[in-house]
């Protein structure tokens, strides 16, 4: 069973307005999901959100292109074969422009979910059923840094209430992708220490997993104006 370490970890977040969708013209019933696109720009690796399908385990949730082909996308972690009908006309897919926000420790926090009594009179124990899992939140923790462009973009997020994609990316290749808002913008400064800035909110949505190789972190990574910051600590 491998093992790795958090250093080298590539904190992904939406950084401008995502530009027109590209349309989609059918979605298999399937898992993983693959989307039929007359033309497209996505490549394996791409964080990309499905608006307006009308499949409500697709729409408004970000997934990492598994393969790609000429007219097709596939959307790894996705699950449709439970969707009645067919995709909305007018579905499209969008790409939305990502940026490295850096951060020194990252927690996605997913608690348990609410637990349904079902038990009846007739039962000589009680019988549970499971509810929707709890509101799942996210953290990041890093330092203050005025010339951080992504630092300020997280506050006018926190100012705006804006539902944005955030992806973490972990040095094999693999990661989780998820929709939340920013709802922590806190600036802590004391005797013999950094200023720092902690940055969390709530998660709308399930968190999309995506497997080790499917981004080579490298790409992911744009160039950083200061290489010396530090990155996820192990």
């Amino acid at each position: 069973m491998s093992r790795i370490s958090s250093q080298g970890t590539v904190i992904m977040m939406q950084s401008d307005d995502a530009p027109a969708g590209e349309a989609i013209t059918a979605i298999t019933k399937a898992k993983p999901a693959v989307l039929s696109i007359t033309a497209t720009t996505a490549v394996v690796g791409d964080l990309v959100i499905v608006r307006g399908s009308g499949f409500a385990s697709l729409d408004d949730r970000p997934f990492v292109v598994s393969a790609a082909a000429a007219g097709s996308v596939t959307l790894g972690d996705s699950d449709t074969s439970s969707e009645a009908g067919v995709a909305a006309v007018g579905a499209t897919l969008e790409k939305p422009p990502m940026a490295e926000l850096c951060r020194s420790t990252l927690t996605v926090n997913q608690p348990a979910g609410a637990t349904i009594d079902v038990t009846t009179l007739c039962d000589d124990a009680h019988k549970i059923v499971s509810g929707l899992p709890a509101i799942a939140t996210w953290a990041a923790n890093g330092f203050y840094d005025a010339d951080d462009t992504m630092m300020l973009k997280a506050r006018d997020y926190y100012r705006s209430g804006e539902l944005i994609p955030i992806q973490a990316i972990f040095r094999d290749g693999s990661g989780i992708a998820f929709v939340g808002n920013v709802n922590v913008f806190d600036i802590t400064a004391g005797i013999n220490a950094a200023v720092t800035n902690n940055l969390g909110g709530n998660i709308s949505g399930l968190v999309s997993f995506f497997p080790k190789g499917t981004v080579v972190v490298g790409a992911a990574k744009p160039a950083a104006p200061d290489e010396a910051r530090a990155r996820v600590a192990a």
